[in-house]
Order: structure tokens, then C-alpha cells, then sequence
């Protein structure tokens, strides 16, 4: 019944041009049935327009005593009789699509249904309107042939689906900065007040807006722009309004564009995991069935490199929650927060330039003083980077005390050989698999991207200089964290090397010295360029990668000097105290856990709040300060739990709080998950067919699938990649002795913290 009614609608309102906006009569040409199946329709153009006098009518009329809302384009309609479309195939397939509405023909009728009519909603930030994707992209018809065409075989039409962008704005009005803003308007003054852009930042751009169009597949982003610009400008004029319309080939998608066969890259990726499994199959039937440590003759180095792909001897080495030491067990836990967290900080990523069907929830979210833990979750890599810094210093230190030098080849080789071949992994699959596994509106301009940054940008991963060299064209972008922990990882051992040789009367000087030019660094740049302190994450950002703040200051390891030389002091600390008799007394230990452990990280992120709001005065000086001091505050509350632990009395409780049996295994597939995570994140936006609601509810039961998704998949790498490859490491790197141990330490004889 229901589409009866539709059918009869489309075909009356084709018949008679009565074509409705909202409750406003609309008309975009006066065609009767007749003319739409003569020479009127797009069908064959056979004359121009100036000899036809159709033509020399207004493409969008505008109605008397409307206003633009009422007048708002029907966009399929408008692109279907439009005279400014290209000659070509495009243009004799649109010819049919307009005559076939005419006829109400299914195949055209799906094409204009899957279409957006008109937005809504507008207002409270809903400004994507995705339509039927799915029944735009696979439609699919053999056309008979046309008897005003010249063709004599039969016509295939399919599907493209694209977004087109209406940005508009009054002309000559150049809207004014309030004295302060408000997300709240007054109802009864002009609409204008909540769609023009004056500087409120938290807010969704409400003067752009995305809908849907359905069009010929042999139509490009092209065809569409030149078909819609005229007639909507034309409209706009009329109504005192500069109208710009954008269609970017990302968001105009057809199913033929999409490549049948395998790529070299897709067959060498899957060759590379058909192999890894087998011999992990192999390995663990060998070491289960054949192997036995009594009779096995020692010095088979083939044989135990074989076995460093026993699933059982990687489980195993994930699995032990043996302790080692009172402060660095602590680590286990501060690296599965810091992960997940950082999980549900790219998890609110996601929301941001993408379609809601409620902005205001989620404006209104940055004026609640508690959110500033979410808003500013960026600062959690800088609690990484302290405890990166705090395990390096640990064990460098202790492999000095006990060889008196250090082989920085063999330490920067080893730390490359046991991140790389499970990123490049990542990477490949970004490349080559990853885009083949699903479709949506924004498939292409959020998998597509990170497919084509992969494919151009993979060797600046693999250097691990992606950080600066081509930023905006990032593969992976949370890539850069790696780049920047392998430059001050160097650094560090150069770092440590000279502390070792200084008496600690001038070596705690020396690192107290690194910390202060690591603070200083971002103050100065900050002060110098009027920069902004922080990475702000606004909800108008689409992707962070053309955020000119996170390619040109967050991603440098030159801002992050100050947190890593942090953890290298923590470290020391912890280092030089293993020997010591003494203890903080418990007073001093309890309040200091207090006012370091908690309060630094909790003051050092709501401090952020006044940059988030467009309101607050901000001071040259104040900004920079911030920017120089809030990073190394959140590392020193973050790594003083491992010192306090580590040299304070009284502090029991909080040791067995921060070392629960089950947290070790989870924290040795962070590294995993900090890969992977972001996977399941970009799938689902580019597969996302209709808008979603922000709120708490559905944050938190997306983080928790996320959770899932990505340390299921993390167990099955650490055990088919990532293991293995740590223990070759350690048995070609360190020359360890022949047996391929099942619990292995690292290179620093630290036991599988690191």
C-alpha cells in the first residue's frame, strides 16, 4: 500500500510539476507528461537551448512570499532536469533516468527514491543525510534500447552514490563574533543566529550540509557538480544566498569502481599469513608430539628457531603472572588503562565529522568539567611515553652495572627487529585487504584514505619517520606514537650511557636538565607562534591528519623530549634505590601518592577545559606554560606510582590494587591493540548507513566491543607474529643460549615487562 502511494506521488508530481519542499509547493520546470517524453526530456537534447524555449525558463523557479528553507532544492530533481550536464554517456543515461521517472519505472523510481528529498533536523547539528545507500549501489538494470537513441543495443545503468556538499551563507553579511556564546538561542530572532559560523567552535557547522544523491554510474563527481551548480546557484541568487556545491570524488561511489581481481600486494599479504599460520601449526604439533627437552640435543639452532613458533610456548609466555618486581608490576596495569583509554578516546574520534542525528548532545558535552578526562584523553601517550622512558632506564642501567658498556647497534637493531614485522603486517593489510571488505557513504573517503596513504607512505613507517615526513598523508594515524618512541628511545640510550658514567651528584642534574629543555621546547614554540597548546578535538574535525596542530606540533618528537626524560629519571630512581636500605616514611609515601599519582594527571587534563571554551580570555604567556608544563605533570604523575611503590613504606594496599593476576596477560597485547584497535573503529564509519545518536550509553557499549574485537584479534597476532618474532630477536640479537626459551626476559634481563 504504502508504495503504491509513493508511485502514484512520484508519478503525479512528474506529470504536473507540482513538486513539494517541506509543505511549500515547488516547482522546478513545468513539463507535462508529454514534454517529458519528447524532446523536453534530458533524454535526447537534440536542440539547444536557446531553440528550445523550455529551456529559457528557470531551472528553480522560486516562489512568492517563501524564504530558502521553504524553497531548499529537491536535489535528484534538480539534477535530473538540469541542462548543464556534460554530452557523453552520462548525459544520454540521465535522459532516461528523468523519462523512466516520467514512466515509473522501477529501476529509475529506486534511483530517486534512494536519493535525499530534503534535510531535517538541521538545526540541532543533523547535517548528513545519507539516504539508501545500499539501493543506490547495487542497483543494476539492462535498459532496451531508446527510440531517440542512436544506440541499437541494449543500455546497462548502475548506481553511483555520492554526498553532495551545499555550503551557503547570506551574501554581504559577514556575521559578527557575540560578546559570548551560547549553544541556547533566542527563538524568536533569526534562524541565521544558529547556522552562521561566528566562532563558537564546539558547535557543528550547520551552514554545510551533505545529502544524498543516486545518479548514473557513468556520472563522475564532476558530471554531478557542473549538472547541480547552475540551477541551485540560480535559486540561491534569487534568495540573497552564496551557495557552494562541492562533490568529492571519495563520496561518490559506484560498485564498478571497485577492482575484481587480486592485487599483487593482497597475494602477498595472504601469502605471508597462509605462511605464518602454518608454521605455527607446524611448531606447536612438533613441540606438543615430537620435541622433548630430555632427549633433544642441545646446539640445533634450526630446531629451536622452529620452536619459537610453539603456539604453546607463546601462551605460555603471555599467560605468566609471576612478579619481579614491587614497582615495575605495577606497569601491567598502567599500560592496560593507558590502552584502553586511548581505545575509547579514538573511539570519540569517530563521532567527530561524522553524522549524528543529535549534535547538541555532544556540544553540550564540552561544557561539563568532568568530560575535559575525555575531551583531552590525547595527554594519556604522554603517561606511555614516562613509562617507555622508565623501562629503558631500568634496564639499560642494569645491563651497565653489569657489562660496563653498552652495544647501541645490537639495542637499536633489537628494538627495530621487535616492533616491525607485526606493524608492517598492520600496514600491508591497511593496503591491500582492509578496502575490499565492505561499502558505505564513507567506505571510500575513510578506508580509501588510509588505503591510499598506506600504498604511497608505507616506507616512511617502516624508517619510522612518518611523524615528518608527510604527516598529512600518515598511514595509520596513530602510527606516529611509534615513530616518536623509537626517536627518543635512541636518544634515551645515549641519554643513559652518559648518566651511567657521571657521578649522581651531577647525573640527576644532568636529567633534571633534559626535562627542563623538554619543557621548554613546546613553551617556546608555542609563545613564538601563537599556537594552541593542545590537540582539540572539535566536532566539525573529520579526520586528524588535515588538523594543522597535529601535523605540525603533536606528532614531533621534539614536544614529547620532557615526558620520556621523566620516565629516564623515574627509572633512575628505581634503579639507584634497589641497593638502598631506606624507605619513605608512610605519611610522606600516602600523600604523595595523593597529590603526584592522582592529582597531577586529573589537574594537569582539567586545566584543558578553558581551551575548549570559546569564551575564556587566553594570555600568550598562560598558553604557553600550558603547553610546556601539562604533558611532562602528566608523566610525573603517571610514573610516580612506580617510584612511590617502589620507595615509599605504607603503601600495601595500593601496591595490591595496581597488581591483579589478570592484568598481565592483557598488558602484553597492548602493543597489538594499540595497532589494531583503530581497524574496527574506520569500518565501522565507512560502513555506517544511517546517523548516530551521541551519548554515554552508546560510547560505552562501542568501546566495549571494540575491547573485544581488538584483544581477541591481539591474542592471535601476539601468538602467530608478535611472539615468535621476540624470541628470534632475543635468540639472534642477544645470544641467548640455543633452547628457544617459553618465558623469555628481554634484552635488559627484565622478565617480560617491556
Amino acid at each position: 500500500m504504502i508504495g503504491t502511494v509513493f508511485m502514484l506521488c512520484v508519478s503525479f508530481g512528474l506529470t504536473n510539476c507540482q513538486v513539494f519542499a517541506d509543505n511549500n509547493k515547488f516547482c522546478y520546470a513545468s513539463y507535462s507528461e508529454s514534454q517529458l517524453r519528447s524532446s523536453n526530456t534530458l533524454g535526447t537534447h537534440r536542440t539547444s537551448r536557446t531553440e528550445n524555449p523550455i529551456y529559457s525558463r528557470r531551472a528553480v523557479p522560486v516562489s512568492r512570499g517563501s524564504s530558502w528553507w521553504t524553497d531548499f532544492p529537491v536535489l535528484p530533481l534538480v539534477f535530473a532536469n538540469s541542462n548543464t550536464i556534460p554530452k557523453g554517456p552520462c548525459r544520454e543515461q540521465v535522459q532516461r533516468y528523468l523519462k523512466g521517472l516520467a514512466n515509473s519505472t522501477l529501476w529509475a523510481v529506486q534511483m530517486f527514491d534512494a536519493s535525499t528529498k530534503y534535510p531535517n533536523g538541521v538545526l540541532h547539528g543533523q547535517t548528513k543525510h545519507l539516504g539508501s545507500f545500499d539501493q543506490c549501489y547495487n542497483l543494476r538494470a539492462v535498459l532496451p534500447p531508446d527510440e531517440f537513441s542512436d544506440m541499437e543495443e541494449p543500455d546497462e545503468v548502475e548506481g553511483r552514490y555520492c554526498l553532495v556538499r551545499l555550503r551557503y551563507q547570506r551574501k554581504d553579511v559577514v556575521p559578527k563574533r557575540p560578546q559570548s556564546f551560547n549553544l541556547d538561542f533566542d527563538p524568536n530572532l533569526s534562524v541565521w543566529n544558529a547556522i552562521e559560523y561566528r566562532g563558537d567552535f564546539r558547535r557543528v557547522k550547520r551552514h554545510s550540509v551533505y545529502l544524498s544523491l543516486c545518479v548514473p554510474a557513468s556520472c563522475s563527481s564532476q558530471d554531478v557538480t557542473t549538472a547541480l551548480t547552475e540551477p541551485l546557484k540560480e535559486l540561491a541568487n534569487a534568495r540573497q544566498i552564496d551557495l557552494d556545491v562541492t562533490v568529492k570524488p571519495s563520496l561518490c561511489q559506484a560498485r564498478s569502481d571497485v577492482p575484481e581481481d587480486f592485487t599483487v600486494g593482497l597475494k602477498v599479504f595472504l601469502f605471508i599469513v597462509v605462511a605464518l599460520f602454518v608454521l605455527v601449526v607446524a611448531s606447536s604439533w612438533y613441540d606438543s608430539s615430537v620435541y622433548s627437552p630430555e632427549k633433544a640435543v642441545k646446539g640445533n639452532e634450526p630446531r629451536d628457531l622452529f620452536l619459537c613458533f610453539s603456539a604453546r610456548r607463546n601462551l605460555r609466555s603471555i599467560f605468566d603472572t609471576g612478579n619481579i618486581h614491587p614497582g615495575l608490576d605495577c606497569i601491567h596495569l598502567i599500560r592496560f588503562f593507558l590502552t584502553a583509554f586511548a581505545i575509547l578516546a579514538h573511539r570519540l574520534m569517530q563521532y567527530y565529522g561524522y553524522p549524528l542525528v543529535e549534535s547538541t548532545y555532544l556540544e553540550k558535552a564540552y561544557t561539563v568539567p568532568f568530560s575535559m578526562i575525555v575531551f583531552h584523553g590525547p595527554i594519556i601517550v604522554d603517561g606511555f611515553f614516562g613509562i617507555g622512558g622508565l623501562l629503558l632506564a631500568y634496564g639499560v642501567l642494569h645491563e651497565l652495572d653489569r657489562r660496563k658498556r653498552l652495544d647501541f647497534t645490537a639495542l637499536i637493531l633489537s628494538r627495530f627487529l621487535r616492533l616491525t614485522p607485526l606493524y608492517m603486517l598492520v600496514v600491508l593489510f591497511n593496503a591491500t585487504l582492509m578496502p575490499m571488505m565492505g561499502s558505505g557513504p564513507y567506505w571510500e573517503s575513510r578506508v580509501g584514505f588510509e588505503r591510499d596513504n598506506c600504498v604511497k607512505n608505507w616506507w616512511t613507517n617502516l624508517l619510522y619517520i612518518n611523524n615528518y615526513v608527510r604527516p598529512n598523508e600518515m598511514c595509520m594515524f596513530q602510527s606516529w606514537y611509534l615513530s616518536v618512541d623509537y626517536h627518543l628511545y635512541i636518544m634515551g640510550l645515549f641519554v643513559l650511557w652518559a648518566y651511567w658514567h657521571l657521578p649522581r651528584r651531577l647525573g640527576y642534574p644532568f636529567l633534571c636538565g633534559l626535562i627542563a629543555l623538554g619543557t621548554a621546547i613546546p613553551f617556546v614554540i608555542t609563545y613564538v607562534q601563537d599556537q594552541q597548546p593542545i590537540f582539540l578535538g572539535l566536532p566539525f574535525m573529520v579526520e586528524a591528519r588535515r588538523d594543522p596542530y597535529f601535523v605540525g606540533h603533536y606528532v614531533k618528537s621534539h614536544m614529547r623530549i620532557g615526558s620520556y626524560m621523566i620516565g629516564v629519571l623515574a627509572g633512575a630512581i628505581v634503579h639507584d634505590h634497589k641497593n638502598a636500605t631506606w624507605r619513605l616514611p608512610k605519611a610522606w609515601s600516602r600523600v604523595l601518592f595523593i597529590l603526584l599519582a592522582i592529582g597531577f594527571p586529573i589537574i594537569s587534563q582539567a586545566l584543558a577545559a578553558k581551551y575548549f571554551d570559546p569564551n575564556s580570555e587566553l594570555h600568550p604567556f598562560e598558553t604557553a606554560a600550558y603547553a610546556g608544563f601539562h604533558r611532562t605533570a602528566y608523566a610525573l604523575g603517571i610514573c610516580s606510582i612506580v617510584v612511590l611503590i617502589t620507595i615509599g613504606d605504607g603503601l600495601d594496599f595500593h601496591y595490591n590494587f595496581m597488581t591483579p593476576r589478570w592484568v598481565p596477560p592483557l598488558a602484553r597485547l597492548a602493543y597489538c591493540a594499540y595497532l589494531l584497535h583503530n581497524i574496527k573503529q574506520i569500518y565501522d564509519i565507512g560502513a555506517t548507513r544511517s546517523p548516530r545518536v551521541f551519548s554515554i550509553n552508546n560510547c560505552l557499549w562501542e568501546f566495549v566491543s571494540d575491547m573485544v574485537y581488538t584483544f581477541g584479534i591481539s591474542l592471535l597476532l601476539s601468538v602467530v607474529v608478535e611472539g615468535p618474532i621476540r624470541k628470534i630477536e632475543k635468540f639472534i640479537l642477544t645470544k641467548r643460549p640455543s633452547k628457544c626459551p617459553a618465558e623469555g626476559s628481554n634484552s635488559y634481563g627484565i622478565k617480560k615487562i617491556n
